[in-house]
């Protein structure tokens, strides 16, 4: 479990410009399997290795805005699976979350991210941030930007198996709004384009 200290190998220490100094305790065993950046820096190929509370400390650097975001994807590498519902709690905290998961390399926090910002609708604001900071975070996050392109085949598809995921998934009440715009997503995809339907049979 994490924090648990009686258990723990390795420290994850958050820091930001501010002074905030946070100590994680950890597994490495999870870290190395969930993140590229903890398995690269608790790797014996790594130059250096420090030592906090006798245990290896590696350390995060990150602006006190994604703080909170760090720490629900350390906890999210102690989940069996990730879920969208452990994950993504609207568009705004999915981004921030997805970026952090890009930085440290984890592929399946990554994963279920892009899922829901393919399958969710976005405010004007929300799709501002979205283009400013998605082109950056390589192929992994591009699906996102599918439906500000011009039509391809095998992107809509896609978008379209993530909007009907959403739609006849069960989700908790608190994401009703998330099912109710997924289904509008793919009756827009079949039916309702001025020129043709997105999706055809």
């Amino acid at each position: 479990m994490i924090g648990d200290r009686s258990t723990s190998d390795v420290v994850a220490r958050l820091r930001t410009p501010d002074g905030r100094d946070e100590w994680i305790y950890c597994h490495s065993q999870i870290l190395i399997t969930k993140s590229k950046y903890f398995a690269d820096r608790l790797s014996e190929s790594w130059p250096t290795c420090q030592i906090l509370d006798s245990r290896n400390c590696v350390e995060v650097y990150c602006q006190e805005h994604d703080f909170d975001h760090h720490i629900t994807v350390l906890r999210l590498f102690y989940s069996i699976k990730c879920s969208v519902t452990d994950i993504c709690h609207g568009v705004k905290n999915t981004l921030g979350v997805l970026q952090v998961a890009v930085n440290l390399g984890c592929p399946e926090i990554i994963t279920t991210c892009v899922d829901y910002l393919e399958a969710s609708p976005w405010e004007e604001a929300e799709e501002e941030e979205i283009l400013k900071v998605i082109p950056g975070m390589g192929l992994s996050t591009e699906p996102i930007l599918g439906r500000l392109q011009p039509v391809n085949q095998p992107t809509i598809v896609k978008i379209f198996l993530s909007a009907t995921l959403f739609a006849t998934s069960a989700l908790p009440p608190t994401m009703v709004d998330l099912k109710t715009s997924a289904q509008e997503q793919i009756e827009y995809m079949l039916t309702e384009d001025d020129d043709a339907p997105l999706l055809t049979s």
